[in-house]
C-alpha cells in the first residue's frame, strides 16, 4: 500500500476526514467558531513538536534522512524510526504545510474531545501503531504525521457511535468509516490508519470515555456516563 498521497482523490478524502473530524469535535456548537480558538496547551505542544523539526528540515535536508521511516533499517536495530518518522515531513513544501495544517485541526479537535492526557496517548499509539504497520505489513519509506494525525481524528469517529450520540455525529462517523474504506480500495495506507483510530476510539470510548464531551453529545447518551 501507498504512503506517499500522490493519487488527488487521496486529498480530497484526506480533506473529508479532518472535514468530519471538525464537526465531531463541536458537539452542539459552531464549527466556524467555539471551539477551536484558544487552542489548547496540549494541541499547541503537539503541534510545534511536530513543526519545529519538519521546519529544520526544510532548511537542512539531511535531517529527513535521520529520521524518517526505513523499514530495513528499523529491523536492523533502528527502532526509534517508528516514532521519529512522525517529526519531519516529506513531500517538500507543500507535503509539509498539507500535513501541519491537517495535525493542528486534527490535535485541536481531539484535545477538545477526549481531554489532553487520552489526545497525547492517542497520538503516541497511533503513530507506533502507523510505524509498525508501514515497516513491517506495508513496507514503506517515508516520513511524515500524516499516520498519527488520522489515528487521532477517526478516533473521534469510533467514540460517537459507542457512546449513543445524537443523528449528525453518528452519519460523520459513517462518514469518516466510508473515507476511510475508500482509501483502502485506493491502495492508501492513510486509510488503515482512519480504521485504526475509529477501533481505538470505540474501545477507549467503552473503557474510559470523556464524560464531560460525552454528555454534550445529545439526549441519548447513556445515563451512566454522566458522570
Amino acid at each position: 500500500m501507498s504512503t506517499s498521497g500522490d493519487d488527488p482523490r487521496s486529498w480530497v478524502l484526506y480533506a473529508v476526514v479532518v472535514a468530519l473530524t471538525a464537526l465531531m469535535a463541536a458537539p452542539g456548537r459552531s464549527v466556524a467558531k467555539g471551539w477551536w480558538w484558544p487552542p489548547p496547551v496540549a494541541a499547541i505542544a503537539l503541534w510545534v513538536l511536530v513543526a519545529v523539526p519538519s521546519v529544520i528540515r526544510l532548511i537542512s535536508p539531511s535531517l529527513l534522512d535521520v529520521f524518517r521511516r526505513y523499514p530495513v533499517r528499523t529491523r536492523d536495530g533502528e527502532w526509534w524510526r517508528v516514532l521519529t518518522s512522525a517529526l519531519t515531513q516529506d513531500g517538500g513544501v507543500a507535503g509539509t504545510v498539507g500535513n501541519l495544517v491537517m495535525f493542528a485541526i486534527v490535535a485541536i479537535a481531539a484535545v477538545r474531545v477526549w481531554g489532553w492526557q487520552r489526545a497525547v496517548a492517542l497520538f503516541a499509539v497511533g503513530q507506533v501503531l502507523w510505524g509498525l504497520f508501514t515497516s513491517f505489513v506495508a513496507p514503506s519509506v517515508g516520513a511524515g504525521v500524516s499516520g498519527a494525525t488520522f489515528v487521532m481524528a477517526a478516533s473521534l469517529a469510533g467514540l460517537w457511535p459507542v457512546v449513543g450520540a445524537r443523528r449528525t455525529l453518528l452519519v460523520a462517523s459513517a462518514g469518516t468509516f466510508v473515507a476511510g474504506a475508500l482509501l483502502v480500495v485506493l491502495d492508501d495506507a492513510h486509510g488503515v490508519a482512519v480504521l485504526i483510530g475509529m477501533l481505538l476510539g470505540a474501545v477507549l470510548g467503552i473503557v474510559l470515555p470523556p464524560s464531560r464531551q460525552v454528555a454534550a453529545s445529545g439526549p441519548e447518551v447513556h445515563g451512566g456516563l454522566r458522570s
